[in-house]
Formats: C-alpha cells, structure tokens, sequence
C-alpha cells in the first residue's frame, strides 16, 4: 500500500478499527463490488460495522420501523405445511422400519 492508500484507511478507520461516518460514506457511495478493499474486508467481518452502515440510510433519530405481522392466513399455511412435514417424516419412519 502507497502512502496515499495508508492516509485514505486511516481516515476511513478509527483507533479500534471500525469505520468512521467518512468510511462509511466511502463504501455507501462506493459502487457494488467497487468499496475499497480495506473497507470491505473489515466490513465483512464487523458486525458493528454492518448495522452503522445500515442505519446510515435512516436519518438521525429516526426509529427502527418493524415490518407487520403477517397476515393470519400465511401463519395457518406455515403452520399445516409443518405439520405435513412431521406427519410424513414419523411415516417414513414407521414405514423403513417395517413396524
């Protein structure tokens, strides 16, 4: 890495090695698969990171939304289809066992 490379992470990084709001401008602003190779490299692996670089779209203060509930009728198909599931399992059970 050049001086400028070394200059550009440093900014990019703070003292424990997490990315500071312009390191997270740089990659927000980067295009795909074009973030800088440092950045990146440490994003994959920052969990911290990851949520600052989501939460870099919401605005300041602005709280978490949740996504609503699913509707009841898709809780009822989930819930038939698992059922299927495990009904179809203890059948072939039954069934390779010859009981």
């Amino acid at each position: 890495m050049g001086s400028g490379a070394a200059s550009g992470a440093s900014a990019w990084l703070d003292r424990a090695g997490c990315l500071t709001s312009a390191g997270v401008q740089a990659i927000a602003s980067a295009p795909a698969g074009q973030a800088p190779a440092v950045l990146a490299v440490h994003l994959a692996s920052c969990v911290r990171c990851q949520e600052s670089l989501l939460a870099a779209d919401r605005p300041a203060g602005e709280p978490r939304t949740r996504a609503e509930a699913p509707p009841p009728w898709r809780i009822g198909v989930v819930l038939v289809a698992a059922l299927l599931l495990l009904v179809s399992v203890l059948w072939t059970i039954h069934w390779l066992t010859g009981s």
